[in-house]
C-alpha cells in the first residue's frame, strides 16, 4: 500500500498468510469489513471509502497477491487461489466472520470466497463485476486491447487505461493526476499483472452463483466500459437474496469518481436490520 497515512492514518502490516506475505490495514470499529480491489492496483483504491466506512465497522483493506506491497510471486494465479489468500489472512488476524466486498477482479474473488467459505461472511457487497463464464458480457475488444497494450512511457499509459475506468468528464478534472501518481508510486511488475488478468480471464462460477446464500447488494453504473451493467443484472437475476444498484452517469470506477452515494448505500445496507 502506497504511503499508508494516505489512506487511513495508519500503518501498513504485513503477514503471512497462504504461503505468502500480504500487506493489510484496519481501522475503524464494529462489526468486520473487508474491502478486495481488482486487477492492477492496491488497497489505495479504497482512500475514498474507509473514512466513511470506518465510522461504522473495522475495516481491513489489503494488497491482494502480485499487487501493492504484498508478495508477487510468478503464476500462475487463480481467483480461487486468491480467495484462499483471504481466508488466511481472516484465520492469522482471528476475524471470524466479515461483511465482504468486492470489486470488478475483487468481485471475483468475494464471489468465489462466498461459496467456498460461506460460514465466514455475513453480508455481501458486489461492484461492477460478474460471475463470469458464459452469461459474462464481455467488454468491448476496443477496450480489451487497450488492457494489453504497452508504452514506453508508463505515465502515458496509465492515463490510456484510466480512460477505460472513468467518464470523460471525470479525466478533466484535476483527481486524475493524482490517480495517476498512485499507480506511479505502485507499480505492479508485468508478470504479475499478467498472472491477475489471466485469472479473472478463466474465471467461471456462472453456475454456482446461484447458491449465494448471504444478503448480497449488486452494485454498477451506466457507463462502465470494462463490466457492462448487464453484467450486474444477470448477478441480480441468480442470486436469490439481492438487491441491485445503478448509478447513472459514472463509469467502472463509479466508487471514486463519485463516492458519496455508493458509501451510503452501502452502509445502509450493512447496518440495516435483516426481516
Amino acid at each position: 500500500m502506497m504511503n499508508s497515512s494516505n489512506l487511513t492514518g495508519q500503518s501498513a502490516n504485513t503477514v503471512k498468510a497462504n504461503g505468502i506475505n500480504l500487506s493489510y490495514e484496519i481501522t475503524g470499529n464494529g462489526p468486520h469489513l473487508i474491502l478486495i480491489e481488482g486487477l492492477g492496483v492496491g488497497a489505495w483504491l479504497w482512500e475514498k471509502q474507509v473514512p466513511a466506512f470506518s465510522k461504522n465497522f473495522t475495516t481491513v483493506v489489503y494488497d491482494n497477491r502480485g499487487a501493492g506491497k504484498s508478495d508477487k510471486p510468478e503464476g500462475p494465479y487463480t481467483i480461487s487461489l486468491m480467495a484462499d489468500d483471504l481466508a488466511a489472512l481472516m484465520d492469522t488476524l482471528q476475524i471470524s466472520k466479515a461483511h465482504i466486498l468486492g470489486a470488478s477482479m475483487g468481485g471475483f474473488i468475494a464471489l468465489d470466497f462466498a461459496l467456498r467459505y460461506p460460514e465466514k461472511v455475513d453480508r455481501l457487497v458486489l461492484v461492477a463485476t460478474s460471475a463470469g463464464g458464459p452469461d459474462h458480457v464481455p467488454m468491448s475488444q476496443e477496450a480489451l486491447a487497450m488492457l494489453f497494450i504497452t508504452d514506453s512511457d508508463p505515465r502515458r499509459l496509465t492515463r490510456k487505461k484510466l480512460a477505460l475506468a472513468y467518464t470523460d468528464s471525470f479525466l478533466q478534472t484535476k483527481e486524475v493526476e493524482h490517480l495517476v501518481e498512485l499507480r506511479m508510486k505502485n507499480p505492479q511488475p508485468p508478470h504479475a499483472y499478467m498472472a491477475q488478468i489471466t485469472a479473472g480471464t478463466i474465471f467461471n462460477l456462472s453456475e454456482e452463483v446461484k447458491n449465494i446464500q448471504v444478503p448480497c447488494l449488486v452494485t454498477a453504473a451506466s457507463e462502465d466500459l470494462l463490466v457492462p451493467v448487464a453484467n450486474a443484472k444477470n448477478l441480480h437475476k441468480k442470486i436469490a437474496d439481492s438487491q441491485l444498484k445503478i448509478y447513472q452517469g459514472p463509469g467502472h470506477q463509479f466508487f471514486v469518481e463519485n463516492p458519496e452515494p455508493f458509501n451510503r448505500d452501502v452502509i445502509e445496507f450493512l447496518t440495516k436490520s435483516i426481516k
